[in-house]
C-alpha cells in the first residue's frame, strides 16, 4: 500500500469501532497493539465530542449554576463508554446519539417553558458540528444534506439568543412560531437560517427520489421559483444536487447564525 492508503486505513481504523471489532481494516496494526489503538481511538472520540458539545450547547452553559450540569459531561459517563463500542466518528448516527445524551442530561426540572426548545436548538446545531460525512445524490434528484434538519419552534429563538447573551430575561413576548433550518457546507461552515413556509415545503420534498420539476409540483410552486429555492438551499449545504447553479435564491432565507468548525 502507498503511504496515503496506509494513512487512510489507520484513520478508518481509529474512527470506526466496527472496523476495529471485526478486524476489517488493512491498517498495519499488529494484534499486540490493537488494545492500545482502541484506547487511543476512545481518547480521540471523547475529545472530539467533548469539544463539539461545549461549543454547540453554549447557551445552556450560561445556566450551569442553576442546573449544575454541562453538556460535555456526558462523555465521561457510563452511557458514553458503552457508545464507544459502536461509535463511528463523524457519522450522523453517532452525532444523534451523543446529542440525545446531552439533551437528556440537561433536561433538569424545574426549567422555564422555553428551556426544551433551547436544548432542541443546541441539539440541532450539534448535529451539524459533529457530522463530517457527506452523502451523494442522483444528478437530477436533490436530497437533503446528511445532517441538515428543519425544526419548528414555538419560541422566537432568533430574538431569544441575543437576550441570553446579554443576560436579559425571557418573557412571553417571545412566544412566536418560527421555522429554522440547520445545515453544514462541505467546507465546514454551519448555518442556521429562518425559512418561510414555501422554503420548508421545498426542503421537505428533497428526499432523493424526485426531480426539480416534481418537487415544484409537490410544493405548489412554479418551476423557476422552486429552482431558485433549491439553489439557495444548496448554497448553505442543506441539500445535495449536482447540476444546479448556486447562489441565486438567497432572498428566500434569513440567516440567524453561522459558524465554522
Amino acid at each position: 500500500m502507498s503511504d496515503r492508503v496506509v494513512q487512510d486505513e489507520i484513520i478508518r481504523y481509529l474512527a470506526d469501532a466496527g472496523v476495529r471489532r471485526h478486524g476489517s481494516s488493512a491498517a498495519p496494526i499488529p494484534p499486540g497493539q490493537a488494545v492500545k489503538a482502541a484506547r487511543f481511538a476512545h481518547f480521540l472520540a471523547r475529545r472530539y465530542y467533548r469539544d463539539r458539545l461545549a461549543r454547540s450547547f453554549r447557551y445552556s452553559r450560561r445556566f450551569r449554576r442553576r442546573t449544575g450540569r454541562l453538556a460535555e459531561e456526558v462523555v465521561d459517563g457510563a452511557e458514553f463508554s458503552e457508545f464507544l463500542d459502536g461509535c463511528v466518528l463523524g457519522s450522523p448516527q453517532s452525532a444523534q446519539r451523543v446529542g440525545e445524551m446531552a439533551r437528556a442530561h440537561l433536561m433538569v426540572a424545574p426549567f422555564p417553558a422555553w428551556w426544551p426548545e433551547l436544548l432542541e436548538y443546541e441539539y440541532s446545531y450539534f448535529l451539524q458540528a459533529a457530522t463530517t460525512e457527506h452523502g451523494t445524490s442522483k444528478a437530477d434528484r436533490p436530497s437533503s444534506g446528511v445532517s441538515a434538519v428543519c425544526r419548528r419552534f414555538t419560541w422566537a429563538l432568533p430574538e431569544m439568543l441575543p437576550r441570553l447573551r446579554a443576560g436579559e430575561a425571557i418573557g412571553d413576548d417571545l412566544r412566536r412560531e418560527v421555522t429554522l433550518l440547520f445545515s453544514r457546507t462541505h467546507a465546514g461552515r454551519i448555518y442556521v437560517v429562518e425559512i418561510e413556509d414555501m422554503m420548508e415545503r421545498v426542503f421537505r420534498c428533497t428526499d432523493g427520489k424526485h426531480t426539480v420539476e416534481e418537487i415544484a409540483a409537490a410544493a405548489g410552486l412554479p418551476a423557476r421559483q422552486a429552482h431558485l429555492m433549491l439553489a439557495s438551499l444548496a448554497d448553505i449545504g442543506a441539500l445535495q444536487l449536482e447540476r444546479l447553479p448556486i447562489g441565486n435564491g438567497s432572498r428566500h432565507i434569513k440567516a440567524v447564525g453561522e459558524n465554522a468548525f
